[in-house]
């Protein structure tokens, strides 16, 4: 036996490498089935495999036989498309305050009320914005505001991840504090 050091044990070694890298591949093609395949060892020990006969008194080598398991057929997953169900796109809406509503005789508190067209992912947060301004994220399509002055207001509210990916939001809508008074009394 030969025993190589330095560069050309190295080359040696990565010919072997990719011949048994390679030789699964060269087996499994299914015209390698139809034709011999010959082990030639060359003078340095070197391992070659051909379908060509290397020389008249070359035997074909005996290839163990594959062991193959068949597979079960199964039909492709149903998607949404061919079931014919279209993903209906988040909408939040406000049922309360409704636009341009007048709202008296609350104590100047407000209570904020949104719906859904499609059932809220449980982990999802609410963002309600008063005049603009963000308040404390919460778990609730409700919130509730005090001392909210006389006049002209705007509200909205975001449908967010935790992570703050909006997913859906609302239009803003103004609506109006009002005081009862003899000229506009408060609801009964």
């Amino acid at each position: 036996m030969t025993v190589f050091h330095g560069p050309k044990a190295a080359m040696h070694l990565s010919r072997k490498l990719l011949i048994l890298a390679l030789l699964p591949a060269f087996l499994a093609s299914t015209s390698v089935w139809s034709q011999p395949i010959y082990k030639v060892v060359d003078e340095d020990g070197n391992v070659t495999y051909t379908d060509q006969r290397p020389d008249e008194e070359a035997e074909p080598m005996d290839l163990p036989e594959l062991n193959v398991l068949e597979g079960r057929e199964m039909e492709p997953p149903i998607t949404r498309r061919e079931t014919g169900e279209e993903r209906e796109p988040l909408e939040l809406r406000f049922v309360s305050p409704q636009p341009e509503e007048h709202i008296l005789g609350t104590g100047n508190s407000l209570t904020a009320v949104l719906e859904s067209n499609i059932a809220i992912p449980p982990s999802a947060l609410v963002v309600f914005y008063l005049d603009g301004q963000a308040q404390e994220p919460v778990q609730s399509m409700s919130m509730s505001f005090e001392q909210v002055d006389r006049g002209e207001h705007s509200i909205r509210a975001e449908l967010q991840t935790p992570s703050g990916r909006v997913l859906a939001s609302t239009e803003s809508v103004t609506f109006y504090m009002r005081q009862a008074s003899r000229q506009h009394p408060a609801p009964p």
